[in-house]
């Protein structure tokens, strides 16, 4: 009866874990088509709010649920740390949009787009590592999903420095704070994708 009772709230963690990552890919994304198009980008940086309120609350609901769960299906450590790390994801892309609209910037620039993209495509990966990694059963497609995560994290460090060194080049110094701001909110969060690999890369290792 107990153990009838303990399955569906180890089922539970997967699920809102995989609901959060869900949710930090749908700001990802729409970072990205905000980089497409470049209009009413104070409503966008609302509709972006919205999203990371959403987030809030489901780190809030998972770690209400950890606090109740006696057992989980992985450690409760493990838990908290994708869920901090999907997070900060959306932390991050939520400060872009807040910059933009904050340090009026009227159009992307080329790095802007390439970080965003490089983010998108390493939030794809993060969001399937997620779903391969509920049954456990396919270790080496998570495993699989890890590394590409971090390939996309070293191609994303070196758009940063890229871009970095390109503003000292081409900006004015007070353009080059506004972006280099920008630059970096993005770089860390494609960081953070890379927390989550890490995290389940640690889970792997525990239950070979």
């Amino acid at each position: 009866m107990a153990l009838s009772w303990l399955i569906p709230q180890e089922k539970k963690f997967f699920d809102m874990l995989i609901d959060q990552s869900a949710n930090v890919m749908e700001g990802v994304k729409y970072l990205n088509i905000m980089m497409g198009d470049f209009n009413d980008l104070e409503q966008k940086a609302l509709n972006m709010k919205k999203i990371e309120n959403k987030g809030d609350r489901m780190v809030h609901d998972i770690h209400e649920e950890l606090n109740k769960t006696f057992i989980t299906p992985i450690d409760r450590e493990d838990i908290a740390a994708l869920t901090s790390a999907l997070d900060d994801i959306l932390d991050y892309v939520d400060c872009v949009t807040e910059n933009i609209v904050l340090f009026k910037v009227t159009k992307p620039t080329k790095a802007m787009i390439d970080l965003t993209r490089n983010l998108n495509m390493a939030m794809n990966v993060v969001d399937t590592a997620m779903h391969s990694m509920k049954d456990m059963k396919k270790p080496k497609e998570t495993k699989a999903c890890c590394v590409e995560i971090n390939r996309l994290e070293h191609e994303g460090d070196s758009i940063y420095r890229r871009a970095i060194a390109d503003l000292f080049e081409t900006e004015e110094a007070k353009n080059i704070i506004k972006l280099k701001e920008i630059y970096t909110n993005i770089e860390v969060a494609a960081d953070r994708c890379e927390d989550v690999a890490d995290v389940i890369n640690g889970i792997l290792i525990k239950y070979a």
